[in-house]
């Protein structure tokens, strides 16, 4: 089936649900009971603000209820809200082979979890409204993305930070992620963390870097996230109110004090098979053998604003 056709199997509510699933769910049928499961992490929800106190038990509930009806409204699933001690639920149960579950499927490629989803192809595509490109990506952040004020940039300007957990089978996932939201909404990305035993993280989730203003786009349907998100972004015009938004160059000059020392876990069969044996001294680097075609030269032509003198600089020590 084509893009074209895809179309008339989305919307704003599918993109939405679409983020939600391929953040952290998992796709499951035992039987006659076909069931996707939604896990919300407590990390995720907890919020961190500059002078701003908020009421967050009450904003989680309002925030998942709304997700809850929203959710029934596009599936006609029975869908349950569930909490354990380190995250809370949203559970979607189908009876029936309806036309929704087939939909889920083709756009996750009937994968079976978050370990091995990609961004939908249709997604991608230039006949979609952007809108719903958003609303894919407020979904994947109401589940993976994190606000608090100890994620802020080394000037002080605060950012947002999608986590996509490290999985050998999803390397490419935040890839895809920073072309949606660079090429296709023009929202630009400041760094992806990668967890990369060469980046000092072993193996730790990955997590790319938004700053705050221009994550304003996207938002988040959690009142109390959404209103800390207004708060940074207002702290940051006013004591940042010349900082320019530069997008990622996908290439920049490294000194010879930047070489990082090889790792013995450079071929460990945790990594990517296109990262396997290879070493890495810039998070720019891994995204590069990841598929990213960047380069300052592209991103003029692509009509991107280019700081010259930022594009021969070198990667800031605590961010390669």
């Amino acid at each position: 089936m084509s893009l074209i056709e895809d179309i008339d199997y989305i919307d704003a509510d599918v993109a939405y649900l679409l983020g939600l699933i391929t953040a952290r769910g998992k796709i499951s049928e035992d039987s006659d009971v076909r069931r996707i499961i939604i896990e919300f992490p407590y990390k995720s929800l907890e919020i961190e603000g500059i002078s701003a106190r908020f009421d967050t038990d009450s904003s989680i509930k309002l925030g998942l209820q709304q997700i809850q009806e929203r959710v029934l409204d596009v599936t006609g699933a029975d869908v349950s809200i569930r909490s354990t001690n380190s995250s809370i639920t949203l559970v979607l149960r189908f009876f029936r082979n309806t036309m929704i579950w087939r939909n889920i499927l083709m756009h996750t490629q009937e994968d079976a979890g978050y370990e091995h989803f990609r961004v939908p192809d249709i997604f991608f595509s230039s006949n979609i409204p952007a809108d719903w490109k958003r609303e894919y990506l407020r979904g994947f952040a109401d589940v993976a993305g994190n606000i608090r004020r100890a994620n802020r940039y080394v000037d002080g300007s605060d950012r947002v930070r999608l986590d996509v957990l490290n999985y050998q089978t999803n390397w490419e996932m935040p890839v895809l992620l920073c072309t949606l939201l660079e090429e296709h909404l023009k929202i630009p990305i400041q760094l992806i963390t990668w967890g990369h035993p060469n980046m000092g993280r072993n193996f730790r989730e990955h997590q790319i870097n938004i700053f705050a203003v221009p994550f304003g786009e996207i938002g988040f349907s959690f009142p109390h996230k959404q209103a800390l998100l207004q708060e940074f972004i207002a702290h940051d015009k006013e004591h940042y109110p010349k900082k320019i938004y530069n997008p990622c160059l996908g290439k920049k000059l490294l000194g010879k004090r930047k070489r990082k020392p090889k790792d013995s876990r450079e071929s460990d069969d945790r990594l990517d098979s296109r990262l396997k044996g290879q070493h890495f001294n810039a998070y720019w680097q891994i995204c590069k053998k990841l598929g990213c075609p960047r380069t300052p030269k592209i991103l003029e032509q692509e009509g991107w604003q280019i700081n010259k003198r930022q594009a021969l600089e070198e990667v800031p020590e605590d961010e390669i």
